[in-house]
């Protein structure tokens, strides 16, 4: 038998692994049999449908079904809607047509669980090492204080730190990120570049600007200039924004990932916290915003990307699905930040749910525009909006295409 509470575990929204994830397949209410282990991946499966078809000819091997498998549920009780909802080491309960979903005290097969041991043990055993929440500024190396003083911590967990601080010299503020190399590398199923893609952007007035960096076997160490604030903090402060406010803050967004797609790269994590704004002094108006954070930017070399990360609320549907995804993405992704700018709230998702409803919601739902404020809006704010969110990502606007829209006109 298997503890349910020991399973259930929060759904990773940084970037994982693009390779096979192990998951158990149970039978909906019968709970003798243990399970099917099978490996999920987009080269095992080329979408849902396919996988649906496989786990049906594996579990007709050992019980007997009423017809084929066409619902996947989570032992949460929330379903699964795509190969980018698996995660390693999920165990599923599967359901055929009309069934009803039955909970009863299901078991797990004895290989599984050793898997489930050993995977909990080695995550406990990385994350011992790796914290980065106990480092001080004094820990830093010197040659980050030789230049920089006054460290102030922003944000600090087991695996983000980020420093605010001076320069010595100008007394320009300034921000210090400390990455852990292993931890990214690992959770990347591309390659972490973004002090290459930071220094490729060198001083394009909308991407932000990396001073230096320092490189350790372990850490890596960027300086990066500051600005006023990010977007969703102006968003939680002050509420939705003007469509005048809007304009400028997509024009500049679009000009940062217009310069990105010339190069070949792709953000995949656009959204308010990765925008940073800097105000005109007295006058409260934008004169500035600025794409940061390129932890999860990758190169496209003519083949599709199937690397499934980003934040989940902000993610294209062929992204989740892994069925293969290009440039579109940040098209979609500034799609959704535009909505959150003008409505105040997330046109696919609310705050109480799982990731993996709000992956279910963005593959089969439309955009939820709030109930009354239908008026409220341009024409061409929401036909901007619309163009951005088309479901198919050859219909989508492309940021070329966004650059010359009339909301930006």
């Amino acid at each position: 038998m298997f503890d349910k509470d020991k399973l259930l575990r929060p759904k990773r929204l940084q970037p994982r692994p693009l390779k096979a994830l192990r998951v158990c397949f149970l039978r909906n209410g019968d709970q003798h049999f243990k399970g099917v282990n099978m490996a999920v991946s987009h080269e095992h499966f080329k979408d849902f449908y396919s996988l649906l078809q496989a786990v049906t000819e594996a579990l007709r091997r050992h019980v007997v079904l009423r017809s084929a498998i066409v619902n996947i549920v989570g032992i949460d009780g929330y379903p699964f809607t795509s190969l980018g909802c698996f995660s390693e080491g999920d165990v599923v309960i599967c359901c055929c047509k009309y069934e009803e979903l039955i909970w009863v005290r299901y078991s797990i097969n004895k290989v599984f669980l050793r898997l489930l041991d050993s995977r909990n043990r080695w995550q406990d055993r990385r994350l011992d090492g790796e914290t980065l929440e106990n480092i001080m500024p004094n820990d830093l190396p010197d040659a980050i204080h030789l230049y920089i003083n006054n460290l102030e911590p922003m944000v600090q967990t087991a695996r983000t730190l980020i420093y605010r601080g001076q320069t010595r010299f100008s007394w320009t503020q300034c921000i210090v990120k400390v990455v852990n190399k292993q931890f990214m590398d690992y959770n990347c199923g591309d390659p972490y570049i973004e002090p290459e893609v930071l220094r490729r952007l060198q001083s394009h007035p909308n991407i932000i600007e990396l001073m230096y960096s320092v490189e350790e076997p372990r850490y890596l160490y960027m300086v990066l200039e500051c600005l006023d604030c990010d977007l969703e903090e102006v968003i939680l402060d002050y509420g939705p924004m003007s469509e005048a406010n809007a304009r400028s803050v997509v024009r500049g967004t679009v000009a940062g990932l217009a310069h990105m797609h010339q190069l070949q790269l792709i953000h995949r994590d656009i959204k308010p916290e990765n925008l940073l704004l800097r105000f005109s002094p007295g006058s409260g108006h934008i004169a500035m915003v600025k794409i940061t954070d390129f932890g999860m930017t990758a190169y496209y070399r003519g083949s599709k990307l199937y690397c499934c990360c980003g934040t989940p609320c902000y993610m294209a549907p062929e992204l989740i699905a892994e069925s293969g995804y290009d440039y579109p993405v940040d098209s979609w992704s500034l799609g959704v930040t535009l909505f959150y700018i003008l409505y105040g709230k997330l046109p696919f998702s609310s705050t109480d749910q799982t990731v993996v409803e709000v992956y279910a919601t963005i593959m089969s739902g439309e955009p939820s525009y709030p109930m009354g404020m239908e008026d409220i809006l341009s024409s061409e704010a929401r036909h901007l909006i619309d163009g951005l969110l088309t479901r198919n990502p050859n219909k989508r606007l492309t940021i070329a295409e966004t650059a010359q829209h009339p909301f930006l006109s």
